[in-house]
């Protein structure tokens, strides 16, 4: 009998064992760091991702600041595999090797987006201002708010006015 219980015990932790077998990865942080800061973009004034492990183990931020200066944040830990798999990502842009991307048509609304890249060996800062993420930048936005949305919505993404319109159609 206490051994049929001992097998139910073992098998009802099972569950956990990807989990913990995650948590549990060898992790070599290597002083990485990769963040974008967008201004005057369509999500707010300011719009931002951040992924680092030097101060507090592998961990996201991201962030969204209205016109009006009210900050809405989020920072979470992450697993070393997820950190690796989205540094491995944004690796293969050769992002050392990265400078201001050049946008043919520009407009003096589009957002500049702001790069800050490094590692125990390279380090770099670069910008960008275009509507559309050009080939290989995306290649470092996409997977940073890939791994910073995962879970939880930042806030409130319809505007206050919106809002009061879709209640005023409501009331007709």
């Amino acid at each position: 009998m206490k051994l049929a219980v001992a097998l139910v015990v073992v098998a009802a932790c099972g569950g956990s064992n990807k989990q913990v077998e995650s948590e549990r990865q060898p992790f070599n942080c290597k002083d990485r760091s990769a963040s974008y800061v967008a201004a005057k973009s369509m999500g707010g004034d300011e719009v931002g991702v951040a992924m680092d492990c030097k101060e507090a183990g592998p961990r996201i931020t991201r962030w969204r600041t209205d016109k009006l200066g009210n900050r809405q944040n989020d920072t979470h830990s992450i697993s070393p595999g997820q950190f690796d798999q989205t540094w491995k990502e944004i690796d293969g842009t050769g992002w050392p090797n990265l400078h201001d991307c050049a946008n043919g048509s520009l407009a003096k609304e589009d957002p500049v987006y702001q790069f800050d890249i490094a590692d125990d060996e390279n380090k770099a800062s670069f910008s960008c201002q275009t509507r559309v993420m050009p080939y290989p930048y995306n290649d470092i936005t996409d997977p940073l708010d890939l791994l910073a949305n995962a879970g939880k919505q930042l806030g409130d993404d319809e505007p206050a006015a919106a809002k009061a319109l879709d209640k005023k159609d409501k009331q007709r």
